[in-house]
Order: C-alpha cells, then sequence, then structure tokens
C-alpha cells in the first residue's frame, strides 16, 4: 500500500505541480539540510490549507502527512488522503494504535512523517498576522520514541490573499468537521511564498531524557527552530544573505 501510494504521489505531483506553480510562486532556501534517505520527521507551520500541498510540490522525497481524523467524512477528499499514504489521527489526543502502527511503519521504511504542530489551531484563530500558536506536543512523542531527527521547515508568505471560506458552516457541521473547524470564516489563498528548510534537530541529543520532560524541550527548540526561519524568510536584507 506504501509503494502504490508513493507512486500515486509521484503521478500527482507530475501531472498538477506545473499547474500549482503558476499559481503559487515558490522561493526555496534550504535545500542543502534534506536528507536524501532516512526516516525523518518534517514539521511545518500550519496556516492555509495550501501548506501541504506547497510542500509536497518542492519536497525531493515522499511524505506520509498527518491528517486530522474529520478530514476523512469530507467527500472526495477522504479518497485523496487514502491513496496519497496520509494518516488520519485524532485532533483530541487520543490517537488510536491503528495510527501509531503507521507512523512505526514511515519511520520502519526509512520515509518522512509530515505534521504541522499547530494542527488546525492557527487557521482557527483566524488573526493571519500573528505568529505561530503553541505547538501539540505528539510529534516530540514520535521523535523521541523512535529516534528520529525532525527537520524545521516554514511556509512564509509574500503576497497572499484572505477570502471567506469555501464551505457554509452549516455543510461542514453535516459532514462531522469539529465545532472550531466549523465556525473558521476566512482561509489564506498563497499568491507567492518563501519556503525554507532548516538544519535537523538530532534526537539524539535528548537521549537519557524522560519523554515527559523531553516531549517540552523538543518541542521548544522545534518552534524556536521555525520562528528564526520565519524571521529569516521575512525579512528581506536576511533572505539575501541566504
Amino acid at each position: 500500500m506504501e509503494d502504490e501510494a508513493k507512486k500515486t504521489v509521484s503521478r500527482i505531483k507530475r501531472f498538477v505541480t506545473p499547474f500549482f506553480n503558476l499559481a503559487v510562486q515558490t522561493e526555496v532556501f534550504g535545500f542543502h539540510h534534506i536528507q536524501p534517505s532516512g526516516k525523518l520527521i518534517l514539521t511545518c507551520n500550519h496556516r492555509s490549507d495550501m501548506d501541504p500541498f506547497v510542500i509536497s510540490a518542492i519536497f525531493p522525497r515522499f511524505i506520509s502527512w498527518i491528517a486530522a481524523d474529520y478530514t476523512m467524512r469530507i467527500p472526495l477528499f477522504r479518497d485523496l488522503v487514502e491513496r496519497c499514504g496520509c494518516i488520519p489521527m485524532a485532533i483530541d489526543g487520543n490517537i488510536s494504535m491503528a495510527s501509531i502502527k503507521k507512523v512505526q511503519q514511515v519511520f520502519k521504511k526509512g520515509d518522512v512523517l509530515g505534521i504541522f504542530p499547530e494542527g488546525h489551531d492557527y487557521m482557527v484563530k483566524g488573526d493571519f498576522e500573528s505568529s505561530m500558536v503553541p505547538f501539540h506536543d505528539g510529534f516530540a512523542a514520535f521523535s523521541l520514541r523512535n529516534k528520529v531527527d525532525i527537520m524545521p521547515s516554514v511556509v512564509v508568505p509574500i503576497e497572499e490573499t484572505i477570502s471567506d471560506y469555501p464551505l457554509p458552516p452549516i455543510l461542514r457541521s453535516f459532514m462531522g468537521m469539529p465545532k472550531e473547524v466549523c465556525e473558521i470564516q476566512k482561509r489564506v489563498v498563497y499568491k507567492k511564498v518563501r519556503v525554507l528548510f532548516g538544519e535537523p534537530i538530532p534526537h539524539q541529543d535528548y537521549i537519557g531524557l524522560g519523554l515527559e520532560e523531553g516531549m517540552k524541550i523538543v518541542s521548544q527548540r522545534t518552534k524556536s527552530a521555525m520562528e528564526d526561519l520565519q524571521e529569516k524568510g521575512r525579512n528581506e536584507a536576511l533572505w539575501k544573505l541566504t
């Protein structure tokens, strides 16, 4: 199934990426940080539902994205999630054993797990000028328990529009989306972005720490690294130095 997902994503990228690049101009920094092989956790900020497509279009390796479990109730999107190897996961923290096993399979195969540590909280907040919201620490637990490095990344908007959310709240509710998602009023549509990949955070730095302490430290280090990348992407002078 995993190999089939990789083939599906490869076919989609070959067909869709040229059109996507016409719609969204993307500048990239940090390709040299991307490990060509081996298990990896890729974290990214999440201010738009376009984020996984922006990253997947340019990332040279197959990514198994963590997706909120309610996406499996959205018509058509469910098929896309399943075919592209995404892993549905409960947003309330009660992660099923089935989801954990799928994550472990990603690492066993030496692949990349993609996670948005903010979840949908930033989009729910609706303040697209604000900094990142607090992280959910589950990705740090995956890193510590499975001995996997974390690569921080960010999408920094240079040109975008803020539009009304395309689905009315009553329809979102009918689809089984959580209340906070049903109440989202606006969404970001990117026109031009900068994507920055940072230096991987080695899991070896945290061997010996208890899980709870380690999760907090790893989560904060990852967030700090992503905030530094955001600053570099936003600051024209710093960007030109890259």
